[in-house]
């Protein structure tokens, strides 16, 4: 039942990304628009969603505390300083969506226009070099605790999979900008052919994050590399079949992997170091029995209600721009 829970959370980071990674991408995709109907349309594709996309974030940090919060005390203790960044980013980049339109001076949607692909570009990278230090596992300090050295967040296989999240959520943001637009859309074959564009960089950069990553795991670090790798081919399959939304669900591939990674390499440590000190085991990062069994009376329900919300979103708002033409 522990590995249930650990599951569960690393199951809702990996919806979080792979949904959270369009709002990076749409946001990145802002400093390439050309006229101000083009950043408009932008901002309003985005801002119905991104707010039901941030709720696998809090729905994350809630199970951790719920379920495992030894695990969420040495996160936020260990990580502070990406934790910091990640938050600073985030709030910046939920209020450029908010603020550019609350004022019609030119300078301040000039402003904003900068801010929101900077907070976007910045959780993107923020994100990668986070999870990758988690898989390669952390420095300890002298007293055998756990730390993020700068040469963790610095290493070439976190620079690696900053890359991967950054080409990978430019990608999403754009495929799911094309899905928003009518064929003959001008802007639509634009966006489609950059889509076609970013395919083998995005696979070269999930392969060399394989090549420079943990050594003593590299069957494992290969083995999801290759399946993210194969997943994002299949997504331009059959985006240029003309099916962009199951194109936009495999191309969340390489986002999706590195959560994934860090249960694969490291197993039951969840909080892994690459000297063995201070590393933390399930067993002695889960909550009590008793908390576990009010967490599945109250969360689980409330899990599949968010589920079924989020679906709605999309169903309801995702193509809204398509349609209206």
């Amino acid at each position: 039942m522990d590995v249930f829970w650990y599951a569960l959370t690393g199951l809702l980071l990996a919806g979080y990304l792979a949904l959270g990674s369009i709002d990076f991408g749409m946001g990145m995709l802002f400093s390439f628009a050309r006229t101000e109907r083009d950043r408009e349309r932008a901002r309003g594709a985005v801002v119905p969603l991104f707010l039901a996309n941030e709720v696998w974030l809090v729905a994350v940090v809630g199970l951790l505390l719920g379920a495992l919060p030894l695990l969420e005390g040495e996160l936020l203790t260990v990580l502070r300083i990406p934790v910091v960044i990640v938050l600073c980013a985030w709030m910046l980049r939920d209020a450029a969506l908010w603020f550019r339109t609350a004022l019609p001076s030119g300078g301040w949607r000039r402003t904003w226009d900068v801010v929101l692909p900077v907070a976007s570009l910045v959780l993107a990278v923020a994100w990668g070099t986070l999870l990758a230090a988690l898989i390669r596992g952390l420095s300890t300090d002298g007293n055998g605790h756990a730390v993020a050295a700068f040469s963790d967040l610095a290493h070439p296989f976190s620079l690696a999979c900053a890359a991967v999240v950054v080409v990978a959520s430019l990608r999403q943001g754009v495929l799911f900008a094309a899905r928003r637009l009518p064929e003959d859309d001008p802007d639509q074959v634009r966006l489609a052919r950059l889509a076609g564009r970013l395919l083998w960089p995005l696979v070269g950069l999930v392969l060399l994050a394989a090549a420079v990553g943990v050594s003593g795991a590299s069957v494992a670090v290969a083995l999801v590399a290759v399946v993210a790798a194969l997943a994002t081919y299949a997504s331009e399959r059959l985006r240029t079949a003309g099916r962009p939304g199951a194109a936009l669900l495999l191309g969340s591939a390489p986002l999706v992997a590195l959560p994934a990674a860090v249960g694969v390499v490291n197993g039951t440590t969840v909080l892994a170091t690459r000297s063995g000190e201070g590393a933390l085991t399930l067993s002695e990062a889960v909550a009590d029995s008793a908390s576990l069994g009010l967490l599945a009376v109250l969360v689980l329900p409330a899990l599949a209600a968010v589920a079924y919300g989020q679906v709605w979103m999309w169903r309801v708002f995702a193509r809204q721009g398509a349609r209206a033409r």
